[in-house]
């Protein structure tokens, strides 16, 4: 399986309504989260030009209430923060307030992003 699969599976799959980036149903039931990742983003470089790349993913949480994308964010938050991802421990480094989508009829989303 590839890494985008492992951590759509880590967080519940199809079944929890978790997708992978760009595999999103054409309506999907709201609440639901996206997962993109995003290998090899170096996180400092030196001067000579080196970098430690380390491995990051988004988490994308979408619904209709600021209480279900609380929810979700909350959920994906205990799934991955400070748990083995791939043999790494897991840290959220960015999470977004609760952002609407006016072009979208209001839904509203949270976004994460974590290393490991």
């Amino acid at each position: 399986m590839s890494v985008t699969a492992d951590l759509v599976a880590q967080a519940g799959g199809a079944a929890a309504r978790v997708y992978p980036m760009g595999s999103v149903p054409a309506s999907p039931p709201y609440p639901y989260r996206v997962v993109g990742y995003s290998p090899n983003a170096p996180v400092q470089r030196t001067t000579n030009g080196a970098g430690e790349p380390v491995r990051r993913f988004t988490v994308q949480h979408f619904g209709r209430s600021a209480d279900s994308v609380e929810a979700a964010a909350a959920a994906t938050f205990a799934t991955f923060d400070g748990q083995r991802v791939d043999g790494d421990v897991c840290t959220q480094e960015i999470a977004s307030p609760i952002l609407r989508d006016p072009d979208d009829l209001g839904v509203l989303s949270i976004t994460h992003t974590y290393r490991f």
